[in-house]
């Protein structure tokens, strides 16, 4: 015998939230990785962060065909836009293009932005 029980409203909006929130903690931390990365010249290679379909991308290399990758799956409740591919400079660990990303679902956004010394803020 199968017994559904389901979600309640309150668990579902809290996933939800939660998705949007451990999607931006992952974006943050795929940025502060490769800016790292790039200040270290790690590997010697090139460091960034990109989108890619529904991915989110830290890569050396380059975004398209990446020596090494670290990607993240979004979750379909979570939309994240004006995230273009950021490259960072060795050594001083600065942006190729400022950003202003946003990542949001159910009613949560958060704006995560990369000015061009490399400081990431988050509202």
């Amino acid at each position: 015998m199968l017994i559904v029980v389901a979600a309640s409203t309150t668990t579902s909006k809290w996933y939800l939230q939660n998705n949007v929130e451990a999607t931006k903690n992952m974006l943050v931390s795929s940025i502060q990785k490769a800016q790292n990365y790039a200040m270290s010249k790690n590997d010697n290679l090139t460091w960034g962060v990109c989108l890619t379909g529904n991915t989110i991308r830290m890569f050396g290399g380059s975004c398209a065909s990446p020596i090494i990758k670290d990607d993240y799956v979004i979750p379909v409740s979570v939309m994240v836009s004006g995230l273009s591919t950021v490259i960072f400079s060795n050594f001083r660990g600065e942006p190729n293009s400022a950003q202003s990303i946003i990542t949001s679902g159910d009613n949560k956004t958060y704006t995560l932005i990369i000015n061009m010394a490399g400081g990431i803020s988050v509202n």
